[in-house]
């Protein structure tokens, strides 16, 4: 009969600290990425060896959010790379990423298939990993 009312002692300091620590880390933990999106028409540029690619994206709270783009097109092997570091704010705000070619194969306007990658971090602490796949036609410039 001891051991109950110990147990029940012991529970509530535990308790107490844990939801202490919840209130703490909640923000950090549950930060994140909550809208993005690559638009489904990019640019092709510069005969084929450039691609600008756009989309939207906002956060749950303000932090710096490191974008890598690839886009590759099946049709011609062509694949592309590109990276921006915006400031993310729980506003929607647009994006651009100027992706070059990696390699010889080069873009023509058509289907392709998009790839973004968004860390997020606030004060040097990653808060989010998010990616997100898109099929996009390519157009002129």
């Amino acid at each position: 009969m001891l051991t109950r009312p110990i147990a029940r002692k012991c529970l509530v300091p535990a308790a107490l600290v844990l939801g202490l620590v919840g209130v703490y880390v909640a923000p950090r933990a549950f930060a994140r990425v909550v809208v993005n999106t690559i638009d489904t028409v990019a640019t092709v540029a510069d005969n084929g060896r450039r691609i600008v690619l756009a989309g939207p994206i906002a956060n749950d709270q303000t932090e710096w959010d490191d974008l890598r783009v690839t886009i590759t097109q099946r049709s011609t092997g062509a694949v592309a790379e590109g990276r921006a570091r915006i400031l993310g704010t729980t506003s929607v705000q647009q994006w651009v990423v100027e992706a070059a070619v990696q390699g010889s194969a080069t873009f023509e306007e058509g289907p392709a298939t998009a790839v973004a990658v968004a860390t997020s971090t606030l004060q040097g602490q990653v808060t989010d990993a998010h990616q997100w796949l898109v099929q996009v036609t390519l157009v002129a410039e």
